[in-house]
């Protein structure tokens, strides 16, 4: 029994070899393809970008502005307040 069980392990540790040897055939093959890919395009944008011609940086950057809400401590203080009020409102009417 132990030696049918060995055959169908070697069987199978043969075949996951097989695969395993297959893909990495393909990986290599598909890494130096994108390597050129990625040294020809590099190449490519090197050449279009011409650093005496850029755009002053608040023209770039102008879009990414976010508004910003500054709260200080007299709005944070009476924001308090005002729920403290509404919590304490709700538990009368609520036991009322």
């Amino acid at each position: 029994m132990s030696s049918k069980q060995n055959d169908q392990a070697e069987a199978l540790r043969q075949a996951i070899e097989d695969v395993t040897e297959h893909q990495s055939e393909q990986q290599i093959e598909e890494s130096k393809q994108t390597e050129k890919n990625n040294n020809e395009t590099t190449e490519q944008t090197k050449m279009e970008v011409d650093i005496l011609n850029l755009p002053p940086r608040n023209e770039v950057h102008k879009n990414n502005r976010k508004m910003r809400i500054k709260l200080r401590m007299p709005l944070l203080r009476f924001l308090f307040v005002l729920v403290l009020l509404l919590v304490i409102a709700g538990v009368i009417v609520w036991f009322i």
